[in-house]
């Protein structure tokens, strides 16, 4: 690939993460406020920094509007507007499960009859007003209504991760399931929906990225006991070639889609950006597997033995050798 394919493609994630800022400054924190104001509550700060910097900027302006640009198309406002809010419900609706501790029934109502919920808590009433929002709003309700059960359906499965006997086939289906689901529901907020061929190369591209938040949550799901791909791999060489093997998978899943060949190529170069944090982190737990050997305990290894800093400027040198690399296998 030459490098103005690059350039370009990344010069086109740069301008899309300034519109979704200022979008951000004139609709999603006022937003926020408002919705803390009218349910008198408090988004607390860790969640709310998530909404900000990650759910409501980065995948808005990474995921969605690549997904637009291999059409040749930009957001329209009310597709931006919906998949930001869809970037609050992201955190907020794992908040529902883990602190508020609501059943599957509860859940399930707020996801599919949102209106008809008696919502108690602050998580709940924002979860019930969003939900509301997108199922009135979204053009092809049918495949956003099934992506949501699909995204409840694994969210459900996740609490397996907490059973250290649970097997590595089990391991690999959720992570990858829901990667897959997560990437594929923010695509069903559009005005285009996903077809089959668009469906499989989101399913690679969120599993690879599920796989690679696990890398970098080493230390946060070890300290909660959460079982993960990662902190269970006794193989970590194995492991990096698996993932370079789903790479390539994925790399052809997108020269599939019914694309131009240079959106396509675009598509694939900026998609493998986060793919490329990713092999730096297996790079360095292959090191460390050489030097402790093979089955490490990460139970009893310290935290800056599972912490990967992008900052130090060797790794980031190899992020940018891998983001040439992966586009190419």
């Amino acid at each position: 690939m030459r490098v103005l394919s690059y350039i370009n493609a990344f010069r086109n994630v740069y301008k899309e993460i300034k519109v979704q800022k200022k979008f951000n400054r004139q609709f999603l924190v006022p937003y926020l406020e408002e919705l803390e104001k009218k349910y008198d509550g408090k988004f607390y700060s860790e969640q709310k920094k998530k909404i900000e910097e990650y759910y409501g900027l980065f995948i808005t302006s990474f995921l969605c509007s690549s997904y637009k640009r291999l059409s040749g198309q930009s957001l329209t406002v009310e597709e931006r507007k919906r998949a930001t809010l869809f970037g609050i419900l992201t955190p907020v609706g794992d908040d529902l499960f883990d602190i508020d501790k609501l059943s599957y029934e509860d859940i399930s109502a707020i996801t599919f009859h949102p209106e008809q919920f008696n919502a108690v808590s602050f998580t709940a009433k924002v979860a019930r007003e969003i939900q509301s929002y997108l199922l009135a709003h979204v053009p092809h309700k049918s495949e956003y209504i099934e992506a949501s059960q699909n995204v409840l359906d694994i969210q459900i499965e996740t609490a397996k991760q907490t059973n250290s006997n649970i097997s590595n086939e089990e391991l690999t289906r959720i992570t990858y399931t829901k990667g897959a689901v997560s990437v594929i529901i923010y695509h069903q907020c559009l005005d285009d929906k996903a077809d089959k061929q668009m469906q499989e190369a989101l399913f690679y591209i969120g599993s690879l990225y599920q796989f690679g938040n696990d890398l970098f949550d080493l230390y946060k799901d070890v300290r909660d006991n959460i079982f993960t791909l990662v902190n269970t791999c006794t193989d970590f060489t194995k492991l990096r070639e698996q993932f370079l093997n789903r790479v390539t998978e994925q790399n052809n899943k997108i020269s599939q889609l019914h694309s131009g060949a240079k959106e396509k190529k675009a598509f694939c170069i900026v998609m493998n950006t986060i793919n490329a944090r990713s092999m730096v982190a297996l790079d360095q737990f292959v090191k460390f597997e050489k030097q402790q050997g093979k089955g490490i305990d990460w139970w009893q290894m310290e935290r800056k033995d599972m912490i990967v800093d992008m900052e130090k400027p060797f790794n980031f040198l190899k992020w940018f050798y891998y983001i040439w690399k992966l586009p190419k296998y």
